[in-house]
Parts: C-alpha cells; structure tokens; sequence
C-alpha cells in the first residue's frame, strides 16, 4: 500500500505543482521537488512505525517526485518543438536505464547492508540532481509574465476540463494505467509464489522490462519524430501491451514470464508518447502545456485503483490470472477507443487554433530555436 500510495501521490498533486511552477517560477519548484525526495529518501531509513514511512515515502518522495515529474516535461515543449518526441524519448529513456542499473544495484547492497542503508545511498545519488536543478534556468516562454492567484489558476483548469479532446484522452490513458501497472506490481509475488523462483532473479524481471523499454524509447523517439505518427504509436503500444496479457496464462515458466516483461517494456514505451501528444495533435498550444500535463497526470490517479483491485481478485479467487486478464482487457479497450480522436478531431477541431492565435501549430513549428538540453532522471 505504501509502495502504491507514492506514485498516486505523485499524480494527484500534479494541478498543485504547475500552480506552484506559475506562481514562483520552474526552477524554485525543481528544486524544491528535488530536495523533498532526497529529504524522503533519507527520512524514510530512520522510521520505525508505519504512518512514518507514509509520511516520509508516499508523501515527500511522491510530492517531490511529482514536483520534479511535472515541471520537467511540461518545460520540454518550450524547448524542442519538432524535435520533442526524440527529446521525450531521451528523457524517459535515462528513466529506464537508471531503473533497470540501479535496482540490481539497490538489491545487492540492501542484502548485504539492510534496507535503511541503501536509501541513504539512495539519498546521496540525489545530490547531484539538487546542483543540476539549482544551476537549472528556465527558458523565458515557460515563465508567466503575469502570475495568476489561486482562483484564477482553479478557474483556467477547470476550463481545460471542457476540451473534449483532452479530457477524453486522458480518462483513456487512466483507464490504461490498469493495464500498465498491474504487471509491474505483481509479477515478482507471481514468479516467487507460482513458479517458485528466488529473490534475486525475480527481480531481474522488472530489469529486463526496464531494459527493453530504453531501448524501444529511442527507437521511438526517432520514429516518431520521422512519421509523425504519435498517436498512431501510442494505439500500437497499447494494444501490444494489452494482447500479451490476455496471453498471459500461456507462460508457465521464468523464460516465458522473462518474454512477456520484456513485451511490457515495449509497450510501457507509450508513458514516453503520452506527455507530449496533447501539445503534438494541437490538443491544447504550448501556452497551456503545463495545466494540460497537470490535468492528465491528475485524472491519471484514477488508474491505479486496478492495483488493489487486480488485489482484490487474486484474494477470491487464489490466482493472479484474473489480475492480468483484466490488465489485458482494458488496455485492448483503450486501444480500440483511442480510434474515436479522429472523430473528435474533426468535430472540435485543433484547440490551438481556437484558444491560441500567438502559439505556432505543431506543423508549423521551425527548428531554427531547437536546443538541445536533455534532462535525465534515475531513481530507485
């Protein structure tokens, strides 16, 4: 439940974050971000009781991770405009790889040190992201010359709500974050319990996913940016990840188990597309990118109740299968309901030509201004 609590927190505080980005600037929120996670991390080694560890994990690593989250991809578009899903791509690329190097590394000093000294190494990786984001300086567009107050800011979201578009896609991606998360949450308790496989390679499992995800990044990074086909990619991922766990009772042993993590990495390759489709499909202009991430990564918290219920499920019924058919399930949904944004498109239109007439289109952006600045996150 802790575990599970950190990242709906780092969801669900993510209107609060792009306020707090337009009141007192990216940077100081960066930072701020940057320090609560590291504070986290450090706090949570000393606990003993459980409401500690909800209050140092879940609550300043979730808060501070989804103040650095939030503020990192909302300023990518004021960065790179055709170049954005390659500099997307990177960013969650240096994710995955910091996942997929550090875990191992993590598990191998817990067993040797305990668990509370491999968070303060973990703390102390963190240092040298606070130097990052305390040099860090924004770019002059993503700084509101105006700063808006609380009300103001509540009205403009609540704006955002109305277009169609948007709301629909990101109640879609929540109802995908079932299908994304259930494998990531129970796949070490089922090869442990089901296949009888140790510690140590089941947790290699999720190093192979994460593995498999950077490397499907990049390639989609470029892909996408070539084709132009964002969308398109993200349906494909979807609909990946979805097919490989209705076939999920078909693996019975670690080398199927290890291919079909593997299959998720490749799809799980759709959190790199889903940030920056509301600005690359003219959803919403660069103006409004940060409360259009804000919006989506809020609305996405819905999708981690498929946690406790893929739960749920294995209690009656003593099996995981029901957890990851319904993981399957409604990913498959999500990718066939994803065809009705073009039906939409043609409905409401691009709601950069109606709300914004000083923001360029995503087709009519100029690689004149491209920087090439890449931000790259490693966690444990």
């Amino acid at each position: 439940l802790i575990g599970t609590l950190c990242p709906l927190m780092c969801c669900v505080f993510a209107p609060i974050v792009t306020f707090l980005q337009g009141r007192f600037g990216p940077q100081l929120v960066l930072f701020s971000g940057t320090a609560s996670m590291v504070s986290g991390l450090l706090l949570t080694s000393f606990t003993n009781a459980i409401w500690q560890l909800f209050s140092t994990y879940s609550v300043l690593i979730g808060v501070g991770f989804s103040m650095m989250w939030t503020t990192a991809f909302s300023l990518l578009p004021h960065y790179f405009q055709r170049r954005l899903v390659i500099a997307c791509s990177l960013g969650m690329t240096g994710r995955f790889v910091g996942v997929a190097c550090l875990s191992p590394v993590a598990r191998i000093v817990m067993n040797l040190y305990g668990w509370r000294r491999m968070l303060q190494m973990s703390a102390f990786l963190g240092v040298p992201m606070l130097v990052c984001s305390a040099l860090f300086r924004p770019p002059a567009t993503a700084i509101e010359p105006q700063k808006m107050g609380l009300l103001q800011r509540v009205v403009k979201f609540c704006k955002l709500q109305k277009n169609v578009r948007l709301t629909f896609f990101s109640w879609l991606s929540a109802v995908d974050c079932i299908g994304a998360y259930i494998p990531m949450i129970y796949i070490i308790q089922y090869a442990e319990e089901s296949l009888q496989v140790d510690v140590d390679r089941s947790g290699f499992l999720l190093t192979g996913m994460f593995v498999a995800a950077a490397v499907s990044s990049v390639l989609t990074g470029v892909m996408g940016a070539r084709l132009k086909c964002n969308m398109f990619l993200a349906q494909l991922f979807v609909a990946l990840g979805g097919l490989s766990s209705l076939m999920f009772p078909m693996f019975h042993s670690y080398f199927h188990v290890m291919v079909y993590m593997s299959i998720q990495g490749i799809a799980f390759t759709r959190a790199t597309l889903f940030p920056i489709i509301p600005v690359s499909t003219n959803m919403v202009c660069i103006r409004d990118s940060a409360d259009a991430f804000g919006l989506l990564t809020f609305i996405q918290s819905a999708g981690f109740l498929g946690v406790p219920l893929a739960g749920w499920l294995y209690d009656n019924s003593g099996s995981y299968t029901p957890g990851f058919l319904l993981a399957g399930g409604t990913s498959v949904s999500v990718s066939l309901l994803l065809f009705l944004d073009r039906y939409l498109k043609k409905v409401v239109g691009d709601s950069s030509d109606v709300n914004c007439k000083t923001c360029p289109k995503a087709s009519e952006w100029d690689d004149n201004d491209v920087r090439t600045t890449v931000y790259y996150e490693s966690y444990v």
